[in-house]
């Protein structure tokens, strides 16, 4: 079997819904892997694991995410699917979601591949807030390509 891997950094912020003027850093580091390819081109799904911070949510407890990602062709976008543990003192620590997509657009290709629109949600799949997270494409190309590995 034949896959690969490689690691995406996206920086921005967010904020919760209650307080929506209140924007928060967001940063994420992920290490997306693709362990067959042929299974890739089936199913187009990829395994994310990484660091999360989430100013004042998710940064003292160091939060690690895993999750996938899953490239929607008929949509045209990447979906990421993440969970992870955080709290503060208005939500209780406990499990929560991060789900993003980027938006395939021919007349906006660097959106297309650097911007990440997300929303926050609770255990029980209520949506608490919202996120924009970019991959600095002029910074970090060059890391993006080093991280790049084959893996048999």
């Amino acid at each position: 079997m034949l896959g690969f891997r490689y690691t995406e950094e996206l920086h921005g912020g967010f904020y919760f819904l209650s307080t929506p003027v209140d924007e928060r850093a967001a940063d994420l580091r992920l290490d997306v892997a693709v362990p067959d390819v042929a299974a890739f081109g089936q199913l187009h799904t990829a395994e994310l694991r990484g660091p999360l911070k989430l100013e004042g949510f998710a940064d003292a407890r160091g939060a690690d995410v895993q999750g996938k990602l899953v490239l929607d062709l008929e949509g045209q976008r990447a979906l990421y699917e993440l969970s992870f543990t955080g709290g503060d003192d208005a939500h209780p620590v406990g499990r929560y979601r991060l789900r993003g997509y980027k938006q395939f657009e021919l007349l906006n290709l660097v959106d297309s591949f650097t911007l990440v629109r997300a929303s926050l949600y609770d255990a029980d799949a209520r949506e608490i807030g919202r996120a924009m997270l970019r991959f600095d494409a002029r910074g970090n190309w060059a890391s993006l390509v080093r991280s790049f590995r084959l893996a048999w």
